[in-house]
Formats: structure tokens, C-alpha cells, sequence
């Protein structure tokens, strides 16, 4: 989904909706979210700029998030990041966050974020 009011990587961070693991760019606008566990599902619709949720945190998420050019991934559920997913991020240049939130409450969360509401 597409936000109207697109936010950035810093706010979503300061909103409390997430955490930051390895941050690339912390000024980047995050213009949409995008949320499954598939990679091949990723590669061919995540978009520039999206936020991608997930619950996955093999370091191979890297090459689509990377393919896509989301802003930034984000391990949902609570699920722990792994210092490998961490340290591919950092090499690959994406930002990695993490929520205690499931999958569904974060994306209403960012949604809520981009319409000026928390």
C-alpha cells in the first residue's frame, strides 16, 4: 500500500512502532508498506520505498529487499534479529528495524503513523 503522507525511517523510530537494529539511512522516506514471508513474493512486489514486514530473519532477505529498494525491513512478532541478518544489512546498506508487534497491528500502526495519528 502507498501512504499519502510519507514518513521516514527516524519518525517511525521515534513514533515507538519499531526499533532500530542497523540503520542505513535514517532520513529515508518510508512511502508504503509491504508485508509476506516469501522472498520470491518480495522480489516481485515490494516497491521502491516500502517498508517490508516480516517475521523472517535468515540473512538471505537481503537480496530482495535490496531488488526492491525498500527503506527498510522490519522483523515483526517479537522475532529476535539475528547478528548475521544485522551484519548483512550493514554490507548491503539496508536498514533494519524490529517490533514487538504482529505483522497486522504494525501495519495499521504505519498506517495510522502516515495519516498523523499514533
Amino acid at each position: 500500500m502507498k501512504y499519502d503522507k510519507p514518513f521516514s525511517v527516524k519518525d517511525l523510530i521515534a513514533s515507538g512502532g519499531a526499533k532500530a537494529e542497523m540503520i542505513e539511512d535514517e532520513d529515508r522516506l518510508i512511502t508504503g508498506g509491504f508485508a509476506t514471508d516469501l522472498l520470491s513474493h518480495a522480489i516481485g512486489n515490494a516497491s521502491s520505498g516500502d517498508a517490508w514486514l516480516t517475521v523472517l530473519t535468515n540473512p538471505n532477505i537481503t537480496a530482495p529487499a535490496s531488488i526492491a529498494d525498500v527503506s527498510c525491513i522490519i522483523v515483526c512478532d517479537g522475532t529476535p534479529v539475528t547478528e548475521a541478518l544485522r551484519s548483512k544489512c550493514e554490507i548491503m546498506g539496508i536498514s533494519l528495524l524490529s517490533s514487538s508487534l504482529p505483522i497486522t497491528d504494525l501495519s495499521v500502526f504505519l498506517y495510522k503513523l502516515q495519516e498523523g495519528q499514533k
